[in-house]
């Protein structure tokens, strides 16, 4: 595996920069997924690579566009990849009447969620929907939602209009990542269309999601530093202070050579998604700790409301809760690398 990224990959990680950084004001998912677009960072034949380091550069910048923009190009490229490989057609059939072209996912015109939590799954069955799904973002007037529930074809992902008259929204203030669009979505009998198995999209939002970590721990440890160097204390001697640095250093670039792994296996087959797994598992440790590191370097004035530090540890948490907690990945883990266990 070459360690150094490549000119492509390399101008995916600046344009995501600078877009995180234009939207980190008002991370609106509709506006995040369209800039994505204008800037070239919507593209089906995307390597998920260049996605990854453009999602980190996009959270240090705002966790929230970065996370909007991460779920959105895992369905989006998940269905670009069903459609090369001839499970679905480019611009299909639409749903109930209302379901957006295949390319309007890249030209930013339609916005795709994606079911977070498991602790409710709704029902397939005869092509409809029904039940709750907790925990959807973004979620968007006239976007598309994709959720993995209960059906007798197994673990299967089914794409859904959010504005069809038998999908509704309950919106959902999450404590961190603000100003992403989140809600649980009750389905009666709201009509679906199955897009392939769940595992593809489950280790695209994995890794992306380890990258959002990334950008999240990456941007703690450089506000630590700028305040170590004004206060002269990480070059003065001071051993604590220098300690404290150079493990969220080594913790998060040990995290993002997995993520790295990660990404570029994952167009593998047999799909691995243990590497995902992981992945997320590390930069989660990794990026908590970051920040908990930076509070140290810091001090009391983390402390206070408003500050940076107060904003990352409550982004952070996404990564605890969303796409798999910490126990379902390592066991997801270990059943693939320890079979039998």
């Amino acid at each position: 595996m070459d360690f150094d990224l490549g000119p492509v990959e390399l101008a995916w990680r600046e344009k995501g920069g600078a877009l995180g950084r234009e939207v980190a004001r008002d991370p609106a998912p509709a506006a995040v997924v369209q800039g994505a677009a204008r800037a070239g960072l919507l593209d089906p034949a995307a390597d998920l690579l260049a996605v990854a380091v453009a999602v980190e550069a996009m959270a240090e910048a705002s966790p929230a566009a970065a996370v909007a923009f991460a779920l959105h190009s895992a369905v989006a490229l998940t269905i670009a990849a069903g459609c090369r490989g001839g499970s679905a057609s480019p611009g299909g059939a639409p749903l109930g009447g209302t379901r957006p072209a295949y390319d309007a996912l890249f030209r930013g015109e339609t916005v795709a969620a994606v079911g977070l939590s498991s602790d409710e799954i709704p029902v397939e069955q005869d092509g409809r929907l029904s039940g709750r799904a907790p925990w959807v973002a973004p979620v968007t007037d006239h976007g598309i939602a994709v959720v993995g529930p209960h059906s007798g074809d197994g673990r299967v992902a089914y794409v859904v209009a959010l504005d069809a008259p038998d999908v509704r929204i309950e919106r959902v203030e999450p404590a961190g990542l603000a100003g992403l669009a989140c809600g649980h979505v009750r389905f009666a009998g709201a009509a679906c269309e199955p897009i392939g198995a769940t595992l593809p999209i489950m280790t695209r939002v994995r890794i992306l999601m380890a990258a959002v970590g990334l950008g999240i721990g990456r941007r703690a440890l450089r506000e630590a530093l700028a305040t170590a160097k004004a206060a002269r204390t990480a070059a003065a001697g001071e051993q604590t202070v220098q300690g404290l640095l150079a493990d969220a250093a080594t913790d998060l670039d040990a995290a993002m050579l997995m993520t790295w792994k990660a990404a570029v296996g994952a167009h593998a087959s047999p799909l691995r998604l243990a590497d995902a797994s992981l992945a997320k598992l590390m930069v989660t440790s990794a990026a908590q700790r970051a920040v908990e590191r930076a509070t140290q370097v810091i001090g009391v004035d983390s402390f206070a409301r408003g500050h940076l530090l107060e904003r990352l540890a409550q982004d952070v948490r996404a990564l605890e809760l969303f796409a798999g907690r910490t126990e379902a990945l390592r066991a997801a883990a270990a059943e693939e690398l320890l079979p039998g266990t």
